[in-house]
């Protein structure tokens, strides 16, 4: 029997008031997978009523920094404790592959549960400021919640790109209005009965399920939501920018990338290259900080084409319930088609040097096999473009200043990585790299108050620490005459 899956407004799983439902495909078997509530503007009028009512009542809003932090460290805690349940919803939603097993908690899941953790003693231990001018006047500042926040997450990682965002709001002191993607919206529910069960007052936080036209722009626009955080793509970000301009809220967008991996001639390639590909063939390719364009130095360039070809071998296609597949399904027939799409675009703009098409034996599931793209130039749309798939592109570069120039060369900058065995270079690289985010000799890994964010149209604002705090808060400060000493 297929489940239905509703909202969750004011500590309550409830049906869209028009009574509307749309279906969640399994994309590893194209078969149903769950029934879910199609909300509009009177779901999300409700959650939002429901949102503010809470925010208004102080339980959540002015409670004491220590009640938060004791409420979401159990939330943090129960998640872990629900960690195969929610990886087993994202398998089903997205495809992501459930992996092999673990002694405790998924990883993946751990850092969904730092997000709250980290937050928790973020919001209590944040500090105030004290200014004594010319010893008359006496002035402290004060951080107080905003109000009621829109957030609106992805389908690549969708509970843990939406603790993200849901982490700091909460932690705060803010209420929430949460709408995940259409296309992977079945493991938040999860985290919708952690939250009652973690003692979070009804209507803090809440789900309006369904399309972007029909919930998301009535989010959006409704005049009691203070400000939106959105992941997802540039152009929807614009649209949302426009809408959210003439009531001047504030917004924050992570966006897309085309990010540039540099291998240079002295790097460690044992380390670099299961690294490059990782970067790629994770999660399917579906990762905004993805290294799709790998730059190679051409004096290690054959070696490592050769190298990185038998890396991708490891990464085994195939049933993301199976705990040896490392390469699930892409999320939707939409995704599948835009992504065959673009490798019939690089039979023409350059030479596929594996992969490029569906694997063999997989005749269901929305299936891409892992994709190397060699003999291309940096102007070609592969290059340009983010496919949002497990399809790189290797070009070749003699020296740093030519690296730079490609990867510097492209509307997105979000992320940027460089192997090397030289300080020199790794110096000269990060202060030239124009993204947003640097790796030198790792892959992607995050420390909680670095600054999350990219550059031009990978994004406008920044998360992480009191960034987000700046967001989610508003300082003020208040002013008292004294007596000088």
């Amino acid at each position: 029997m297929t489940t239905t899956y509703r909202h969750h407004i004011a500590g309550l799983n409830v049906d869209s008031v028009n009574g509307g439902t749309f279906d969640v495909i399994n994309p590893a078997t194209e078969e149903v997978a769950a029934v879910v509530a199609r909300g509009d503007a009177d779901d999300v009028n409700r959650a939002v009523r429901a949102a503010s009512d809470a925010f208004r009542s102080g339980e959540w809003s002015r409670a004491k920094p220590a009640h938060r932090r004791k409420v979401l460290f159990k939330v943090a805690d129960l998640i872990e404790a629900r960690s195969d349940e929610i990886r087993a919803l994202q398998t089903l939603e997205m495809g992501s592959p459930v992996g092999p097993p673990h002694a405790g908690p998924h990883p993946v899941i751990e850092r969904s549960a730092w997000n709250f953790r980290f937050f928790a003693e973020e919001q209590e231990l944040a500090e105030q400021r004290a200014f004594n001018r010319d010893d008359n006047l006496l002035t402290y500042t004060m951080s107080d919640p905003s109000g009621v926040f829109g957030l609106i997450t992805p389908w690549n990682g969708p509970f843990m790109l939406s603790t993200w965002k849901m982490a700091p709001c909460l932690a705060y002191g803010n209420s929430a209005v949460h709408k995940p993607s259409e296309l992977s919206p079945l493991s938040i529910s999860v985290l919708c009965e952690i939250f009652v069960e973690a003692g979070l007052p009804d209507g803090v936080y809440n789900t309006v399920l369904g399309f972007g036209a029909e919930a998301g722009v009535p989010l959006v626009e409704h005049p009691d939501v203070v400000g939106v955080w959105f992941t997802g793509s540039p152009r929807t970000a614009m649209d949302i920018a426009g809408r959210c301009a003439t009531q001047l809220k504030r917004t924050s967008f992570e966006l897309g990338g085309k990010s540039a991996t540099m291998i240079f001639d002295d790097a460690d390639l044992d380390r670099a290259v299961p690294s490059a590909a990782a970067g790629i063939f994770n999660n399917t390719g579906q990762v905004c900080v993805a290294g799709s364009r790998i730059l190679v130095q051409d004096g290690v360039f054959d070696e490592f084409v050769a190298r990185f070809e038998r890396a991708a071998q490891r990464f085994t296609v195939g049933d993301p319930n199976d705990p040896s597949t490392r390469v699930g399904p892409l999320v939707s027939k939409g995704q599948y088609e835009r992504v065959m799409g673009y490798l019939e675009l690089a039979r023409a703009e350059g030479k596929v040097l594996f992969g490029g098409s569906r694997p063999e034996g997989i005749e269901r599931g929305y299936y891409v096999a892992p994709t190397a793209i060699v003999e291309v130039d940096n102007s070609a749309r592969i290059c340009r473009e983010e496919i949002f798939g497990p399809v790189a592109v290797i070009m070749k570069f003699s020296d740093v200043d030519e690296a730079l120039a490609i990867a510097n060369d492209s509307e997105y900058g979000l992320a940027g990585y460089a192997w090397t065995g030289s300080q020199h270079t790794a110096q000269y690289v990060a202060q030239r790299f124009s993204t947003g985010m640097i790796w030198i000799n790792s892959g992607f890994d995050r420390d909680l108050r670095q600054p999350f964010g990219g550059m031009r149209l990978s994004g406008v604002g920044r998360e992480g620490a009191h960034r987000s705090r700046e967001f989610y808060t508003d300082e003020r400060f208040v002013s008292f005459p004294i007596t000088p000493r």
